[in-house]
């Protein structure tokens, strides 16, 4: 399969979800995420604004602001480039050319300065390979970024080895988390 049709897979299946499955989900995604001993130790995150379709953060950002963490969100930038901006509870939003919200602010946070990435995608497998949305902004940017790489998924996203053509400028993820995974 090429990314594409990966992608076209994955979306359908997070599309799938009913509402009370993306609410549970979205429990247990900060459940997991705030357990990591790394997103103990963290004083600044990465985070991002999910879509509609996707696993559901904004109840991570809240504990993540609620914990006293510098948080920060993409901001789409020329030449598939973007840049995280630091937020707070009084942070505005705007929508950027691809219908998503992102920050207002001037108040940036180099990649380098992250101790937690929350990286998010559509498709991904056991040796940390991902498929995102396309356009390789996170992997350009990724590339500047020291902290820990953490995704999540659904199982029905998740494969022990990748299905999709990896290309070098592919970053791999340090941990995925699947959090409809039977305990």
């Amino acid at each position: 399969m090429n990314k594409d049709e990966i992608r076209q897979v994955a979306s359908a299946n997070l599309k799938a979800l009913t509402l009370a499955e993306h609410t549970q989900l979205m429990q247990k995604l900060v459940q997991q995420i705030t357990s990591l001993p790394e997103w103990e130790a963290a004083d600044t995150v990465a985070l991002s604004l999910a879509q509609d379709f996707e696993l559901q953060t904004t109840l991570l950002i809240q504990t993540a602001l609620l914990q006293n963490k510098h948080v920060g969100l993409p901001r789409v930038l020329p030449r598939r480039q973007m840049e995280f901006v630091e937020i707070s509870e009084r942070t505005e939003y705007t929508r950027h050319k691809f219908g998503m919200l992102e920050p207002k602010g001037t108040q940036l946070i180099q990649a380098d300065q992250f101790d937690v990435v929350l990286v998010p995608g559509l498709a991904y497998s056991e040796t940390g390979d991902r498929v995102g949305f396309g356009g390789g902004y996170y992997d350009r940017w990724l590339q500047q970024a020291s902290g820990i790489k953490v995704a999540t998924t659904i199982e029905a996203n998740y494969w022990n080895k990748p299905l999709w053509p990896i290309e070098p400028t592919d970053i791999k993820m340090d941990r995925v988390l699947i959090l409809d995974e039977e305990e």
